[in-house]
Parts: C-alpha cells; sequence; structure tokens
C-alpha cells in the first residue's frame, strides 16, 4: 500500500476484520500518511429513507435492531434477530477473544451482560470488580476489567463516555459510562430481553450527538 504514496491522484480506504486491523493498528501502521474514518452504523433518519413505514414502526424497529444496514434486508424479526446474534458471536466475540488472547471466557461474556443490562449508567472496574464478587461470586480484578473494557473499545462494539463536572470546570477520573456503538448488537448480546426504552433511547441520543461531532463526554 505504501507504493501507492508515489502516485498521482489516487486515495486509498483500507478496511478489514477487527481481528486483523483495529483503530490502534491503524495508528501505528499508518502515521502521517492517512487519517482514520469511523463509520457507524445507520443513523435513524438514515434508517427511514430506507425503512417501509411511519417513524413510530421505523423507531420501534430501529430500538431493536439498530442500524447496521444488513438488518433492512430481512422480511422477519427472526432473521434479523438471527443475523445480529451470529454477527454478535462470529465476528466480534471470537475476534476479540482470538486477537487479546483471551482464556476465560466466561469472564468477558459477564461483563457484557453487566454492560449490556447498564448501558448508560454510571460505573468504573473497581465498581464492576465488586459486582462480580458479590453478585457472580468471581473473582476478578479491576486490571482485568480495565483491559477486557479495552478490548471491547478498540473493537467498535461499545464507547466510554467520561463524565464532565460542569461545576468544578474539569474531568472527573471516574465513575463514566459505556454505551454501545449499535444498539442491535446490545440486544442481540442479551438475547433481545431487557428492552428498556428508556436506555435504549439515551444510546440513541449519545451515538447521534457522535455522529453530529460532539465529543462524547457527559
Amino acid at each position: 500500500m505504501n507504493t501507492f504514496l508515489y502516485e498521482d491522484n489516487i486515495e486509498v480506504y483500507v478496511t478489514g476484520s477487527n481481528a486483523k486491523l483495529l483503530s490502534r493498528d491503524v495508528i501505528t501502521e499508518f502515521r502521517g500518511r492517512g487519517d482514520e474514518i469511523h463509520i457507524y452504523p445507520l443513523s435513524f433518519s438514515e434508517y427511514m429513507s430506507v425503512f417501509d413505514g411511519d417513524r413510530y414502526e421505523g423507531y420501534e424497529q430501529y430500538s431493536i435492531y439498530g442500524g447496521l444496514p444488513y438488518t433492512l434486508s430481512f422480511d422477519s424479526d427472526v432473521e434479523r434477530s438471527n443475523y445480529l446474534k451470529n454477527l454478535f458471536e462470529e465476528v466480534y466475540i471470537n475476534d476479540i477473544i482470538e486477537r487479546n488472547n483471551i482464556t476465560i471466557v466466561e469472564e468477558l461474556n459477564e461483563l457484557l451482560n453487566i454492560i449490556s443490562s447498564q448501558i448508560g449508567s454510571l460505573t468504573n472496574p473497581f465498581k464492576l470488580q465488586n459486582i462480580f464478587k458479590s453478585k457472580k461470586n468471581i473473582t476478578l480484578s479491576d486490571k482485568t476489567i480495565s483491559r477486557y473494557l479495552d478490548c471491547l473499545e478498540d473493537a467498535y462494539l461499545i464507547t466510554k463516555a467520561n463524565r464532565y463536572d460542569v461545576k468544578g470546570n474539569k474531568y472527573i477520573n471516574t465513575p463514566f459510562k459505556y454505551y454501545f456503538e449499535d444498539i442491535g448488537l446490545r440486544n442481540a448480546m442479551l438475547n433481545f430481553r431487557q428492552i428498556d426504552k428508556g436506555h435504549i433511547m439515551k444510546n440513541i441520543i449519545y451515538n447521534e450527538l457522535l455522529r453530529r461531532g460532539y465529543n462524547g463526554d457527559g
């Protein structure tokens, strides 16, 4: 690809599996020679531009199955849910496990369960450590939890929103919030249970603000 640097009138766009090329790789491999373009799932307005129905029906489907474009090609909810569950397991989770040499998959799945059930809630690795101990009877260090969260972020599965103290005019290191890059993947993780409309709407609004150029703090 570097040979194209010496050619005129050429733009090169590189895509790939999460297992092969993540955000940190783009920064390291192409430092000073390219830009990272973050491609989001469809926004609600983009979704409605091709949805066959009114905006109320569209939002109901969008809030459950998210904005990954391929979901619009299916005729039934069963097909959409199966697609998202397979995508979540085969592409995201397997890639994350393989790339980061995660040996105890159950811990990663439990962490995802907790994050999925608490989208938009204040948390931090130490608080999550206590949840693992008290509710799951699992001993998992805050450092390991932090590493797992970094892996999920780097695979573009979740996004961290730092908390901002408006009155003190400074950032607070902890706690912070996590949102899913696509709400359909979050719902697939929970097998389409816990369809909490308030938390889902908060996630959708957060993603919309990111698309509009806001910095994601809150």
